[in-house]
């Protein structure tokens, strides 16, 4: 029983976590393209729906922005 609670609960975390990092990739480009940049997704649900290649893109452009992130902090306090 308790595989099947920490299969939910990591799916959960993991869909969460990739709504968070859509989302920054999502700000970054219209940061960066002054306004330009149309967000696609209005809700948790739709971005849940879409898997396109364009999705995967901006997923990585959040994701690196928290990469880059964690190590600027890391060399900072060394």
């Amino acid at each position: 029983m308790s595989v099947v609670v920490d299969i939910f609960v990591w799916l959960f975390i993991e869909t969460f976590l990739g709504f968070i990092v859509y989302s920054t990739g999502c700000l970054i480009l219209k940061v960066v393209t002054f306004g330009q940049y149309k967000i696609e997704f209005k809700d948790f649900t739709s971005f849940k729906s879409s898997k396109s290649k364009k999705v995967d893109l901006v997923f990585l452009l959040g994701m690196t922005f928290y990469v880059t992130l964690i190590l600027l902090v890391a060399y900072l306090i060394n």
